[in-house]
């Protein structure tokens, strides 16, 4: 689902969330209420699983770069050039792969047991 999807079916919601109070019913408030939840967190979720995959399509085109590198040192393995390159990519790496176990790490918690307001 994208974000105007998102943004119209919250819309929707809560015109049916305005119905509901002005009918007084309190459960199906309830109802509407808890479907604005879910459907936020499963946003939420969705949002942090692409912002992995874009990590780890980062973090493969920094390996196919030092492999490359990696080749063109055999030849020239006194390139300073290289050797710096080589040392630069590989911080950046590090730097992704702890921001991966991060985003990782943030997917697999349960969103349901943080109740943030929508």
């Amino acid at each position: 689902m994208n974000i105007s999807e998102t943004q119209l079916l919250v819309d929707d919601y809560l015109d049916l969330y305005l119905y509901a109070e002005s009918m007084d019913d309190q459960l199906w408030k309830q109802e509407i209420i808890e479907t604005l939840q879910n459907s936020h967190n499963e946003f939420r979720k969705e949002l942090q699983s692409v912002a992995c995959k874009q990590l780890m399509e980062k973090y493969e085109h920094i390996n196919e770069k030092i492999r490359i590198i990696y080749q063109q040192l055999q030849t020239h393995s006194a390139n300073d050039y290289l050797l710096e390159k080589v040392r630069e990519l590989k911080q950046q790496r590090v730097s992704l792969g702890s921001q991966i176990q991060l985003a990782k790490h943030h997917s697999s918690t349960n969103i349901n047991s943080r109740k943030e307001p929508l």
